[in-house]
């Protein structure tokens, strides 16, 4: 990909000519802030905005962006915390559970997580027995919550130069990057980090949210300048083939709205025979082409009429409207949809970091939640855990308090 802005800038590619212009537009969502952008208030109204438009490789059959914001920008501060809900944290443990079983994990074997965060996944490596992780995470303050959980944790950006300074050759028996795969500049680079440090019956554990998912539920909130690529089975494996990894397992997951699991090896490697879910997940991958990407993208436009609409409606009839969380890719549904002050009055969230900031773009403030200020509808961003949001706030809804769902349709819940 590159961040060279012209009419029509390369995207990546696949074979000795990495980067190409054959590619053809799915999706033009205009230009959005970086959405993890948190605005302190003096930063208000001065938040820089980059194309997000999605587009097809005819080549590689990659879905991605056309325009990507610096790693440096992205990455090195921000407020996103694995940690925050317990769905994420309770699908962690049972991933592990799982990784340990399948691959026959030992507490000697050593397990490296390309973007682990707080540490959140590692941690439940360790409760299970396996002592020696290493987390490699680039932003500087969330490294710090990192070594606050015990976990190992090296400061800087996951690719072949850095890794090859600070990890033996073949030393890791497991690669884990967990909602990361989709988010990295250096793909090359980074790739062949994984190749460098695997063992040769190491496996490479990937965890992407999953292009059919996002078709089959219309969620295009997924879609933001963190998130580079947009996987399929298909294509994540014509990638990684160039680079001696192949797909021997896979695994649709209810996570994040729709994530899959891929388990790679080297080629080389006899080990892991490819499973019978594997080939499930990988043929009714198959229908997920470019003709399907074209007619979600058709879907979008009508989401947002529909939600807009109702937003306006409510706040006609004086209806008080909050967001309930202010997660990443609520941005891109706010920016999108023009939805900001005049129908929002705030959001409510527990993650810590986010208090006192306002939303980039829509320009809404973030506050503590609590129950002495409640409104009559929560707009719910962070719909990929409404099962665990619902459950909690059920005393509420008792007393008159109604949640909006925007995804897979909208749903109000009362």
């Amino acid at each position: 990909m590159s961040s060279t802005n012209t009419k029509k800038p390369k995207i990546y590619s696949l074979g000795e000519n990495a980067y190409t212009t054959d590619y053809e537009v799915i999706l033009d969502l205009g230009n959005h802030p970086w959405a993890n952008d948190f605005l302190l208030p003096i930063e208000v109204g001065h938040e820089k905005k980059y194309p997000l438009c999605v587009v097809y490789c005819n080549k590689s059959q990659l879905l991605q962006l056309n325009f990507f914001v610096p790693k440096e920008t992205m990455f090195k501060n921000h407020t996103y915390v694995s940690s925050t809900t317990k769905t994420l944290t309770d699908h962690f443990y049972k991933l592990a559970q799982q990784n340990i079983t399948q691959l026959n994990l030992k507490p000697d074997h050593k397990i490296l997580d390309i973007g682990g965060n707080d540490g959140t996944q590692l941690k439940q490596y360790k409760k299970l027995g396996i002592k020696d992780v290493i987390n490699v995470e680039s932003a500087d303050n969330i490294c710090y919550l990192s070594t606050q959980n015990n976990v190992p944790v090296l400061n800087m950006f996951f690719n072949e130069t850095n890794i090859k300074k600070h990890i033996p050759a073949k030393s890791i028996k497991l690669v884990n990057a967990s909602g990361v795969f989709f988010h990295l500049e250096e793909l090359d680079s980074v790739i062949k980090g994984i190749n460098y440090c695997l063992s040769d019956d190491g496996v490479f554990v990937v965890q992407f949210m999953y292009v059919g998912a996002m078709i089959e539920n219309g969620n295009f909130d997924t879609i933001y300048h963190e998130h580079l690529c947009y996987y399929t089975l298909n294509s994540i494996t014509k990638l990684l083939k160039k680079y001696n990894l192949k797909l021997f397992d896979a695994e649709y997951s209810d996570i994040h709205s729709g994530s899959m699991i891929a388990r790679f090896t080297k080629h080389e490697c006899k080990k892991y025979p490819v499973t019978e879910r594997c080939k499930t997940e990988v043929e009714k991958d198959s229908k997920y082409d470019i003709a399907a990407f074209k007619k979600f993208a058709e879907t979008v436009q009508g989401k947002k009429d529909k939600l807009t609409s109702l937003l306006t409606d409510l706040k006609s009839q004086n209806k008080k409207i909050y967001l309930y969380s202010a997660p990443i890719k609520g941005n891109t549904l706010l920016n999108y949809m023009n939805i900001g002050t005049d129908i929002i009055d705030k959001a409510v969230e527990k993650n810590e970091l986010k208090f006192g900031l306002y939303t980039p773009g829509s320009h809404i403030p973030i506050i503590p939640e609590t129950e002495t200020d409640l409104p009559d509808y929560y707009l719910l961003l962070c719909h990929n855990f409404k099962d665990e949001v619902i459950s909690k706030n059920r005393h509420i809804i008792d007393k008159g308090v109604k949640f909006i769902v925007p995804f897979p349709d909208i749903e109000i819940i009362e």
